[in-house]
């Protein structure tokens, strides 16, 4: 395993109640962090990330994955630059040592994620890294359960993510934590043969996450990949395009039932306060002590979690996806189709207040380029400027 640097003795000798074994690998997995507008958020989970019990962070290999501004596509700002540089001044004030990845430009979230993660299996090579999003308050003991979770890897190939920020709704016990299936990707562990098995899967998703803004997303041209899947959802994020592909390649994603942490986004990509609180998540709390039995992971229980994921989506792709799709294509278009003659004369009228001047155009077009691509000629043109004036303030 290579990525970082070595464990203290101290995290080595492990926890009250928590064995972390000597034999537990000398080199610790890098810590990547992803940061966008949010200076105040990651100011908490830093803070948190300095107060861990039982495992050393100092000397760790510490990065932030900082996102940019502008948009290199679309032009559009959608972040201040005064919050992202408080957030890099926040990392650096709280791990001076650590690295600063600042993007020059807006990535969204999907593409910041996937440079976060080649950095740590294509550049450092490490078999596993903890990764998390800058809205996950850690309690004393996060990276301990992560790091106990990671000595049982060893017989369980199988298993891809790891986490312990556990499952607020339902009912568990601080002393004996559980194994539950992982949910939302908010701070985890992911390891190399995982990572490197799902990049095929993935590569049609993040083709398109490439191309587009993250927030402007296609969402039916990315539902639309589930077609040819085994499995499939009718959500277009990113978090679910690699649950879906984990699902159907057999990987486990654990979780604890015990809540080592907790979620503080309630102002995100995903969240708004309201949905924040019907969803409990302002009175999630996380425990203060080490268990005294450690979670075990076993392969009955790996595998109850691999089959259940798969069934579950499997059953779904079957039996609803389908007429989800049909709903989806009533209301919503693929702008990255081949754009139709209909379509050509709906966007001519709407931004020209006339249609095409002759045959040939539609000739040079139809079937061959993308509504998107037309879209875009039509609205840089001068003539669709100059009859939009009474737009302009």
């Amino acid at each position: 395993m290579a990525g970082g640097e070595g464990t203290s003795d101290e995290a080595r000798a492990g926890a009250e109640g928590l064995a972390i074994p000597a034999f537990l690998p000398l080199v610790a997995p890098p810590i990547v962090i992803f940061s966008f507008t949010r200076p105040d958020y990651l100011g908490r989970l830093c803070q948190s990330l300095k107060a861990q019990e039982g495992v050393a962070v100092t000397g760790r290999q510490m990065h932030l994955m900082q996102d940019g501004s502008r948009s290199p596509r679309s032009g559009v700002v959608y972040g201040d630059p005064a919050l992202i540089e408080r957030s890099i001044a926040v990392f650096r004030e709280h791990f001076p040592e650590g690295t600063v990845h600042a993007s020059p430009e807006n990535l969204g979230v999907a593409m910041n994620i996937q440079r976060g993660e080649e950095l740590v299996f294509r550049r450092l090579h490490a078999e596993i890294g903890y990764f998390f999003e800058e809205d996950l308050e850690l309690g004393p003991w996060y990276l301990c359960m992560l790091e106990e979770m990671r000595r049982q890897l060893g017989p369980h190939p199988e298993v891809g993510y790891i986490a312990a920020y556990g499952d607020h709704a339902i009912p568990s016990d601080p002393a004996a934590p559980r194994l539950v299936p992982l949910e939302h990707h908010w701070g985890f562990g992911l390891t190399r043969r995982c990572w490197k098995a799902m990049q095929p899967w993935l590569e049609p998703f993040l083709q398109v996450y490439a191309e587009v803004d993250y927030r402007a997303r296609p969402d039916l041209r990315i539902v639309e990949l589930y077609a040819e899947k085994a499995v499939a959802h009718t959500a277009s994020s990113q978090d679910v395009a690699k649950t879906m592909a984990c699902a159907d390649l057999g990987f486990a994603r654990i979780n604890t039932d015990v809540c080592y942490a907790r979620y503080i986004g309630a102002l995100g990509e995903s969240f708004r306060p309201a949905d924040f609180s019907v969803l409990g998540f302002d009175e999630m709390a996380y425990v203060t002590a080490p268990p005294a039995q450690p979670p075990v992971i076993t392969r009955t229980a790996v595998d109850e979690i691999i089959r259940m994921k798969r069934e579950a989506c499997v059953e779904h792709r079957r039996h609803a996806f389908d007429a989800e799709l049909a709903a989806m294509r009533q209301r919503l278009s693929n702008p990255d189709r081949p754009v139709t003659r209909e379509q050509l004369d709906t966007l001519w009228l709407l931004l020209m207040d006339r249609l095409p001047d002759d045959e040939e155009y539609y000739r040079q077009n139809v079937g061959l380029i993308s509504l998107r691509e037309v879209r875009r000629a039509l609205l840089q043109s001068d003539e669709a400027k100059a009859k939009s004036c009474y737009m302009l303030p």
